[in-house]
């Protein structure tokens, strides 16, 4: 049993300076041994039994002494401790407190090393407590290095823990804690926004796919079912999460509510939205109309700025479609013709022929704001044509000058693609590191290998199996 003496005192850590007569030393937590739901009950803690004669492990300390990293080696330990220090900074500025006191120590315990065969959970918490305070330990499996989006997501949901223990007295809770997935990876995205980090498109593509979660699918989500998440949904479940977030607290007296919603969403086990209701009645909070506001934010939050310039693809879609020209034909029909036709278009009045080219010239002069830089010299030789057509002048060059012009386009758009292409070469040719854009693809090989899924025997699956074995044999008789 002494010689696991060290390995507790890596847990305790030690440095709260226990006063009360110390208990019993327990075993090492085992990490495989952890349940893997989400909910987290504390457990009471005896700090074992110290030998003056045992070196104490090394330890590294964040500045608030809020975060304690034991194990792995000195770098780990240093560069945890700094990410750590610098996400509990965030998090207070992004709710408006300014160096709130530490009530729940969080403990980050590394396990093992690179190359290790890997545990059932890569990170799981446990909370314990003492007669004086609750302590948080975030254990950490080595084995495949560490994940530093779902380390910021374990420190976050470690500060919400404390912020629903503030007013708790240490000891067994009536009911489990339980941190809702969407309110840390909101937590997230509004910080980004916030240090002007925030990726618009995100949520344009979001906003364009009508949201791609339900408002019951965003908050009860759990961590099991956010892991399981490809990549594009895990990106889409973020921007909703963000735009939540950020709407909750651009409400009135906004922050100062959502302090107090996040001082007990942890401890809550009834509806979400009966507990926003709470804490900001200015909302209707009905289940229809917080899916419309959150529907509002997030498209205001896919809204391009003026200011914010497109791409050649983005101009050429949008320089394509405001090319038209929009008039009534002789049976009254509203026709909504492309200008390469304007010879087709028969509207022999001057004034007719303005009222037509108006709605083109608009499009055309809100997109010279926003266009690829070098589209614009092209913008004003399309106004100048519409000017022409309209004003009946200089018709008999007017194909000629289209012609001119669509070929410009088509060799920028070339060009542009070209360009495209030898950069994204050069990225693969002197990349030095791992892009990251396949780990979903390598987490699913690797969960394939671990639990095998069964063989399926249904009609489709026997007629996909069947297909399968038709197109393969020729290219096995090779």
């Amino acid at each position: 049993m002494k010689s696991l003496v060290p390995l507790v005192l890596i847990l305790i850590g030690v440095p709260w300076g226990y006063s009360q007569e110390l208990q019993d030393e327990v075993p090492l937590l085992d990490v495989q041994a952890l349940l893997p739901d989400d909910e987290m009950v504390p457990s009471e803690f005896h700090p074992p039994k110290l030998d003056p004669g045992i070196k104490l492990p090394e330890r590294a300390v964040s500045s608030s002494k809020h975060f304690g990293v034991v194990g792995g080696g000195q770098a780990q330990r240093g560069s945890l401790v700094l990410e750590s220090e610098g996400i509990r900074l965030r998090f207070n500025q992004l709710l408006g407190l300014e160096n709130p006191p530490v009530v729940v120590p969080i403990e980050i315990i590394l396990h093992g090393k690179a190359g290790d065969p890997p545990r059932k959970r890569p990170l799981a918490y446990q909370l314990r407590y003492t007669k004086d305070e609750f302590i948080l330990e975030i254990h950490v499996d080595l084995a495949r290095g560490i994940d530093r989006e779902r380390m910021e997501r374990a420190i976050l949901s470690g500060l919400l823990y404390e912020r629903s223990l503030l007013e708790v007295k240490p000891g067994a809770l009536d009911s489990p804690l339980l941190v809702p997935v969407w309110l840390v990876e909101g937590f997230r995205e509004a910080e980004k926004w916030r240090a002007g980090r925030g990726d618009r498109k995100v949520y344009e593509g979001v906003f364009k796919q009508d949201g791609m979660f339900t408002l019951d699918e965003l908050m009860s989500m759990n961590e099991a079912g956010y892991e399981r998440l490809d990549g594009a949904s895990r990106v889409g479940f973020r921007a909703l999460s963000g735009a939540m977030v950020m709407a909750l607290l651009e409400q009135p007296r906004g922050r100062e509510a959502f302090v107090g919603f996040c001082n007990e969403v942890a401890r809550y086990d009834g509806e979400m939205p009966i507990l926003m209701r709470q804490y900001f009645p200015e909302l209707n909070l009905s289940e229809q109309s917080l899916a419309k506001w959150w529907a509002l934010t997030l498209a205001k939050l896919a809204d391009a700025p003026l200011t914010e310039v497109l791409g050649i693809a983005e101009t050429e879609a949008l320089l394509a479609e405001a090319l038209h020209i929009r008039y009534r034909d002789a049976e009254g029909a509203l026709r909504n013709d492309s200008l390469d036709l304007w010879e087709s278009i028969l509207l022999d009045e001057e004034s007719e022929r303005f009222a037509a080219a108006r709605p083109a010239q608009d499009a055309l002069t809100r997109l010279s704001y926003r266009c690829f830089p070098s589209y614009r010299p092209l913008i004003m030789d399309y106004q100048q044509v519409l000017i022409d057509w309209a004003s009946f002048s200089k018709l008999g060059e007017l194909n000629e000058n289209l012609a001119m012009l669509e070929e410009h386009r088509i060799l920028m758009l070339e060009r542009a693609l070209h360009a495209r292409d030898f950069m994204d070469f050069k990225e693969i040719a002197e990349a030095t590191e791992l892009s990251g854009s396949f780990d979903d693809y390598i987490k699913l090989i690797e969960q394939l290998e671990e639990r095998p899924r069964p063989e399926r025997k249904d009609p489709v699956s026997n007629y996909l199996d069947t297909m399968e074995k038709v197109y393969q044999r020729p290219q096995r008789r090779k």
